[in-house]
């Protein structure tokens, strides 16, 4: 029997390296179709083509049907974004142990945040991570427990005459928001008439410094990632917040409630975190930052008050 799940493992592994492959096997198809058709190669060679492409499919769908498979989608630059945003990278380091810690081989797929949620719904993907809680999102996600903290506010270019909410007009001014996000939602609450949604967020960045946006509405240390991405000057300070903190809540990562095999997959995760809350794992991931004690102390807290409240 060990030999036999050393076995599918092996098999599951080589789907991994091989699947990306796929596409590309894909277009030598067509090319190898048409020398076909030319007489360059025989119909031998041709079929054994054409079996390899195949069985690389039919592992690959095998694999995503595997219950240690965990398929999350994350932000387009998720290497950099971890490393420049302490709320996304933190929590994601949380998530990621957790993962490890209930025994799922975590399957990443880096996309636009429209993308992610067009998966979740359609049941292409198990985890959405990164997601804030809003009443719509409750709708018909199922929420992780709270990893870190992260707001939203507007920033400006930091020679934009505004310096406060209270100053911007409403009526005339033009806000960029990644499509589909809360800070969408706020920017409709708030009175925007000129919103600017898209799924290409570096995109955004780009029309502030071109002056084809006059605002940005992000989240608070996600604006850290365009800094230090996209300015020239390489500088932290390359935009300026002119509005309050918005919505401060927990990331999360969500499942579609209706998706019942993904939703036990994000239960075995919330337990994990439970279980790792006073771990050494997790003091050392918050040890990586200047303020981690308090950062892991506030966590704990807010942790352990939701767990006292659903008790």
């Amino acid at each position: 029997m060990a030999g036999l799940h050393f076995g599918l493992q092996s098999i599951a592994k080589l789907s991994d390296i091989l699947q990306t492959r796929i596409c590309l096997l894909l277009f030598r198809f067509g090319l190898t179709l048409n020398a076909l058709l030319n007489g360059r190669i025989s119909f031998r060679t041709f079929h054994c083509c054409l079996c390899l492409i195949a069985l690389l499919a039919s592992l690959n769908a095998w694999s995503d049907t595997r219950d240690d498979i965990l398929s999350v989608t994350v932000f387009e630059d998720h290497e950099r974004y971890v490393e420049a945003s302490q709320s996304y990278g933190l929590s994601w380091q949380l998530f990621e142990i957790a993962a490890a810690h209930a025994q799922f081989e975590l399957r990443v797929v880096p996309t636009s945040w429209q993308a992610s949620m067009s998966r979740i719904r359609n049941e292409k993907v198990d985890i959405v991570f990164a997601a804030l809680k809003t009443s719509e999102r409750e709708k018909w996600a199922t929420f992780s427990l709270p990893l870190m903290t992260e707001s939203s506010a507007i920033f400006a270019h930091p020679e934009h005459a505004i310096d406060k909410f209270e100053d911007i007009d409403l009526e005339k001014s033009t806000i960029g928001v990644s499509a589909e996000s809360l800070q969408e939602e706020l920017a409709v609450e708030l009175g925007f008439k000129n919103i600017y949604a898209t799924e290409r967020r570096p995109q955004l960045y780009e029309m502030l410094k071109g002056k084809r946006l006059d605002f940005l509405f992000f989240g608070v240390s996600i604006i850290n990632y365009y800094c230090l991405s996209y300015n020239t000057q390489n500088t932290p300070q390359c935009m300026k917040q002119v509005s309050p903190d918005y919505h401060p809540d927990g990331v999360h990562a969500i499942s579609l409630t209706r998706n019942k095999k993904a939703s036990k997959k994000l239960a075995q995760i919330n337990q994990a975190i439970l279980e790792l809350r006073h771990s050494r794992e997790y003091k050392a991931v918050f040890s990586q930052y200047p303020n981690g004690n308090s950062l892991y102390e506030n966590w704990l807290n807010r942790l352990d008050a939701l767990i006292a409240k659903r008790n």
